[in-house]
């Protein structure tokens, strides 16, 4: 498929841009923790983001007002000190390709005063409406004159991008920041000039303090799916009167992070939010650009060419391949590593007050360090990896990038590891799009897979490699209960893998990732299924973001959760359980093992004490049971030492 219409030059106020591609404004926390300076590490992954082909890149969102700070890391466009940094940035992202977008976010209901100026001062907002999520404070109400000084403040804070160099000032009113927080009816329950009328929650954001030669952009919600927040045709209303006040253009969000449903997790289709895309496009003649849950050109080419959206907007999507405007255009979508919206590095992570990071590109927040630059190898190796899950593969990878003869072994039938089994879980599909990237990639770099073929010691040693890297996984545990043994108990991996077959009634025994997955996996099938989990949620190594989700799917499913409870033993006919000191049987055609993973260790142990190789690694879950983002990462990092 060609995809022309993403490659087309467009315009934002009279400005033109190479193509229709913007990377999106995200959290990174990777400035200056004391004071948010622009640092190397930001300018690095910013710059990486312009070479990948972007037509704009716009940066992180930028506080105000220190009151406005709500991430340890964030960016500060909030005094004069900062524009030496500001302007580094800028001319460095455009010095590598790309219109320079500079964002101000002044986080309000979000933000955390209380940890960079004084315990006593509260986060700000229109009214003081309590968050619904522990991890944010009480809000106190902003008096007419606090909220003057506050649109004083994005004011001067517009003026610093623009003398720090930048093309395009951007200011962000989506997902319950400040501005969102006084055009939500949820709230903003004002009764002054700054509240009721659709125009009066506009007021706060109207005006052009950079003057009518600079494009001014919003990013703002198309809905927000807060109970008791505005009707969608309302925020349609909004886009028209700012763009009647000068705004250039209108990037488009979805939800909250109070939202009372998910919105960028993959239970949303990839482009299933495009018909609030073509909304604003009917109403507005300023452009529109879109992030949520376009991880794929397809979707944007047909919406662009339709006329239902002008620019492709990417965070998640180019968090997980900076150079995805260049792999579309170009023609070679094959070659995108796909975001399967997984939220672990870069939202879950953030949110932790940590750094952003992401599970299919481990050079994330890392492009600034020497030791992650891929350079040819100083003497090129014969390198054999064993196992082609993912930490296998992307140690392949890497290590053939920089020039070494590598031959994978997989002692499956087809390369993908537990990705094949988490990908037949339902709305985990992009999982095997990331398999087929990773295959595609091993292919053209030409490295040498051997599938159905079980290493051992001797094969290493008849072979003699200079190194070896040893990623074979790992194999779920098995619970030391009466009944273990018995025909109808099997693996969570086998009964994912096709290998055996399962009952009507089922009991999956394990409420992390896998046993829920599983379960969900089962309950499609029209099986019915009871998780017994010994903590008190399901899910427990889930993160925040997607765990919503799971809970929604496993009650629609009606798959029954005993949570709080232990297996006592296994029976022909069931499972026996105790919950607060009761026994109970729980019927079972088929009872799966889901409590956890056991590394795959024997090869490399044999390789210690039976082989003599010098260089011997291992990645993945043969050094510890983990997640894909541990063994992606384990496997960029042992590609590039080896």
């Amino acid at each position: 498929m060609a995809f022309e219409n993403i490659a087309k030059p467009g315009k934002v106020g009279k400005l033109t841009i190479k193509n229709r591609t913007k990377y999106a404004s995200t959290v990174t926390n990777f400035c200056d923790l004391k004071d948010g300076t622009v640092t190397e590490r930001e300018i690095a992954y910013l710059v990486e983001r312009a070479k990948g082909g972007f037509g704009m890149v716009t940066t992180g969102g930028a506080y105000p007002h220190i009151l406005g700070k709500g991430y340890p890391g964030q960016m500060s466009c909030a005094d004069d000190k900062d524009i030496p940094g500001m302007t580094k940035l800028a001319s460095a992202i455009k010095g590598a390709g790309a219109v320079v977008v500079g964002q101000i976010m002044h986080t309000g209901r979000y933000a955390h005063p209380g940890e960079y100026i004084s315990h006593d001062v509260q986060p700000v907002g229109p009214s003081a409406v309590p968050p619904r999520i522990p991890r944010y404070q009480t809000v106190r109400e902003l008096s007419i004159p606090e909220i003057e000084e506050l649109v004083e403040l994005h004011g001067q804070a517009a003026r610093r991008f623009k003398k720090a160099g930048f093309d395009i000032v951007e200011v962000c009113g989506i997902v319950g920041y400040l501005i969102s927080n006084f055009l939500c009816q949820y709230t903003n329950k004002r009764t002054d000039k700054y509240g009721g009328s659709v125009e009066n929650r506009v007021r706060f954001f109207v005006g052009k303090a950079i003057g009518p030669e600079m494009p001014l952009a919003i990013r703002l919600n198309s809905t927000d799916f807060m109970e008791g927040g505005n009707p969608d045709e309302e925020y349609v209303q909004m886009g028209k009167i700012l763009e009647g006040h000068g705004v250039d253009l209108i990037s488009l969000s979805v939800g909250w992070h109070e939202s009372v449903r998910p919105c960028i997790t993959n239970e949303i289709p990839t482009g299933g939010w495009l018909g609030n895309a073509a909304q604003f496009k009917a109403a507005v003649k300023v452009p529109i650009a879109m992030a949520y849950r376009l991880n794929k050109p397809e979707p944007v080419e047909k919406a662009i060419k339709e006329g239902k959206l002008d620019y492709w907007e990417m965070c998640r999507t180019g968090i997980a391949d900076a150079a995805i405007p260049n792999k579309v255009i170009s023609g070679h979508p094959e070659d995108i590593a796909v975001c399967m919206a997984c939220n672990l590095g870069c939202f879950n992570r953030v949110f932790m007050d940590v750094s952003m990071a992401c599970t299919i590109n481990p050079r994330v927040g890392r492009e600034w360090d020497p030791a992650f630059q891929i350079k040819p190898a100083a003497t090129k190796k014969k390198v054999i990896v064993v196992g082609g899950g993912p930490a296998g593969m992307e140690a392949a990878r890497i290590a053939a990038m920089r020039g070494h003869n590598v031959t994978l072994y997989e002692k499956e039938n087809q390369l993908g590891g537990q990705l094949n089994l988490l990908g037949k879980a339902p709305n985990c599909s992009e999982w095997i799009d990331d398999v087929k990237y990773l295959e595609t990639q091993l292919k053209k770099l030409g490295v040498k897979v051997e599938l159905g073929k079980e290493v051992t010691a001797g094969l290493v040693v008849k072979e003699r490699p200079d190194a070896v890297v040893v990623a074979t996984g790992a194999t779920p545990s098995i619970p030391h209960v009466p009944g273990i043994d018995k025909k109808h108990v099997v693996t969570c991996t086998d009964i994912l893998a096709g290998k055996s077959p399962v009952g009507q009634k089922v009991v999956v025994w394990g409420g992390k990732e896998i046993g829920v997955q599983t379960a969900e996996w089962l309950a499609e099938q029209g099986k019915e299924v009871t998780i017994v989990e010994e903590f008190k949620r399901i899910g427990k190594d889930v993160n925040s973001f997607n765990i919503w989700g799971h809970r929604q799917l496993l009650s629609k499913m009606k798959v029954k959760l005993l949570l709080e409870t232990t297996v006592e033993r296994i029976t022909d006919g069931g499972i026996v359980v105790k919950k607060e000191g009761q026994e109970q049987t729980v019927p079972a055609d088929t009872v799966i093992l889901a409590v956890g993973m056991d590394a795959r260790k024997d090869l490399l142990q044999a390789l210690e004490t039976e082989a003599a190789i010098e260089d011997v690694r291992s990645a993945g879950d043969c050094v510890a049971p983990r997640k894909a983002f541990n063994a992606m990462h384990d496997g960029h990092k042992v590609g590039l030492e080896v």
